[in-house]
């Protein structure tokens, strides 16, 4: 008994010490050593969403996701490197002695993932998830990777942009993932739109990390990214990048810029830049062996200077002037002018005419495009009214399209104005600067009975359920800025005869009255103090049919340097072009022929 009862006081003492250990552990300590277990039994993975889709008006995809497989390892897990090496880079094509090494260099960096090898073969991950199963490498898998794919190459690059992988921090507490995050145009703009949010699944693993099935796992599904839907239509981007890099090659420019629009909805049809890029690589394989000036050319290419890139219009600007001119009655258009060129002076302000013009009508200054004239009606409008007319036309404040980097142009403050010299400067469009997009913006004035249109280049936005997050489908008037009798009679008489007798004649289509102007002018110095010598970027904005008109296209090829540098060279022709594919594609009747003029009626509805 003695000797029992030794023991069992030995024993108690021995559990009461271990109890108040055990105690004591659970005061100081517990709340981490909780917090471990629950770290080493639990695994947090992230369930990528889908990203949306970018379609075109006809709903042609433009950019999509595809998930390629790619194995991956957890180095810290391999219990046995050289085996898991042997084993799996046969499968992968992989240096087995290569992968080794690679693997004790990770597990002595304390590495938790590393890539093996991205974009399997269906066999290569048949073959993989073979050998793991079978030789029990639980630290090797395969991840599912969102690769972002361009079904129709090369179109619209600058609209759409590109992305990159990235991680992403959810805005809750949980773990930051890998994924695709946009980086220009449309990408990066509805970015969130696009990605999605991703879901969680919270698994009870073993020792090894590996799943085990148990009541606790939780599972919140991904949500997939909303499809974005575009005004750009496939075909007419197609048709407007073609004939502009033709353009752009044949005068040896520097770029080339172009805009398609509907006049009435204010849309965007086609938007293009040239030189181009690949939406899916849009950094060549070499990217990191460049230069620094080479990388840079290399992220000049991705610009999309129809929105982000200003320079002084020159006589494309000359209607916005005249038709406010004629609108407050300042001028009438039947008015003739004694223009007595080819040289005048307006005080300290020489104004220079391509040909010695005697006098024209205040129509004629436009068509044959004289700044003498355009000086003569400046002089009549003054400053104040001068810097009304820009603004009502939007000039100098971005348009709203809704694209990364649009430039607001230049429209220097009104107390900056020289009476010297603004007066003239202004009309013939120096002393501004525009982009194209509020060029083919503000000419539309013409066309839709005199209102400013906000531009749009998203239609509307689906969620993934099909279900329709937001409707921009309706045109947005910013104003007022013709009265409608002034933009139709302006737009018959002066910006028609621009094209059937004045510098605008290459435009002409044989089924079609096309209106529009042209525009040659000199590229400021950086800084702005004076011009490049030999320097031009040539325009060409016009519309058609000229009853009712349907399409209104820009054409701008900036520093060409061969074969010609005037607007009505380098740029008419291109326009034409366009116009004439597109008006066929939109199935628009001949204007020309008397028995198929359209109604006069409402806005045509687009096909």
């Amino acid at each position: 008994m003695r000797g029992g009862g030794v023991l069992f006081a030995v024993a108690a003492l021995l559990l009461a010490s271990g109890g108040g250990r055990l105690a004591y552990i659970e005061i100081t300590r517990g709340g981490e050593l909780h917090a471990r277990a629950e770290r080493q039994q639990r695994a947090t993975r992230t369930v990528a969403a889908r990203r949306g889709e970018i379609l075109d008006t006809r709903g042609r995809v433009l950019a999509g996701t595809v998930r390629h497989p790619s194995a991956y390892v957890d180095p810290s897990l391999l219990r046995d490197v050289r085996f898991a090496a042997y084993s799996v880079a046969p499968v992968l094509g992989l240096d087995a002695a290569e992968l080794e090494r690679q693997l004790v260099e990770w597990q002595a960096k304390g590495t938790r993932f590393a890539w093996l090898k991205r974009r399997l073969s269906p066999g290569e991950q048949e073959a993989l998830e073979r050998v793991v199963s079978t030789r029990r490498l639980g630290a090797v898998d395969v991840q599912f990777e969102p690769t972002r794919v361009y079904p129709q190459g090369r179109v619209a690059p600058h609209v759409l942009g590109f992305v990159g992988l990235d991680r992403r921090v959810p805005p809750d507490d949980e773990p930051a993932y890998e994924d695709l995050c946009g980086r220009e145009g449309i990408e990066a703009a509805y970015d969130d739109m696009l990605a999605g949010r991703p879901g969680r699944r919270i698994l009870t693993v073993d020792v090894g990390r590996r799943p085990v099935r148990a009541p606790t796992d939780s599972f919140r599904p991904a949500v997939d990214g909303a499809t974005v839907v575009l005004t750009i239509d496939g075909y007419i981007q197609q048709v407007a990048q073609k004939v502009l890099g033709e353009a752009v090659r044949k005068f040896g420019a520097e770029w080339g810029a172009t805009v398609v629009f509907d006049p009435w909805l204010g849309e965007v049809l086609a938007m293009a830049t040239i030189p181009d890029y690949d939406p899916a690589e849009p950094l060549p394989p070499d990217f990191g062996r460049l230069t620094e000036a080479q990388q840079e050319a290399v992220r000049e290419r991705w610009r999309n200077r129809a929105v982000t890139d200003s320079f002084e219009p020159g006589s494309v600007f000359k209607p916005f002037v005249a038709s406010c001119a004629l609108d407050e009655g300042v001028v009438r258009l039947d008015e003739v002018l004694a223009i007595n060129g080819p040289v005048r002076n307006f005080g300290r302000r020489t104004i220079r005419d391509t040909h010695p013009y005697g006098a024209l009508a205040v129509h004629e200054i436009i068509s044959k495009s004289s700044n003498i004239g355009m000086g003569l009606i400046g002089a009549r409008c003054g400053m104040e009214r001068l810097h009304r007319f820009v603004r009502s036309f939007g000039f100098g404040e971005i348009t709203g399209l809704g694209v990364p980097g649009e430039h607001t142009g230049l429209v220097q403050d009104f107390s900056r104005w020289n009476p010297s010299y603004s007066p003239q400067s202004i009309p013939i469009g120096q002393e501004i600067a525009v982009t194209p997009i509020q060029v083919v913006t503000a000419f539309s004035v013409f066309c839709n009975g005199g209102v400013l249109l906000r531009p749009r280049i998203v239609r509307g936005i689906i969620g993934p359920e099909g279900e329709t997050l937001a409707d921009y489908s309706q045109p947005v008037a910013v104003r007022r800025v013709l009265d409608e009798a002034t933009a139709e009679t302006f737009r018959q008489r002066a910006l028609v005869e621009t094209v059937t007798a004045g510098t605008g004649k290459v435009a002409k289509l044989d089924e079609y009255q096309v209106f529009g102007k042209t525009g040659t002018a000199q590229i400021a110095r950086p800084g702005g103090h004076g011009y490049i010598p030999g320097k031009y970027v040539g325009s060409f904005v016009a519309g058609a049919p000229s009853d009712r008109p349907r399409v209104v296209v820009l054409v701008s090829i900036y520093k060409p340097s061969k074969e010609g540098y005037y607007g009505g060279v380098v740029a008419a022709p291109a326009v034409r072009e366009i116009l004439a594919e597109t008006l066929a594609y939109m199935q628009v009747p001949p204007e020309l022929a008397v028995d198929a003029r359209p109604s006069r009626g409402s806005p045509p509805k687009r096909r």
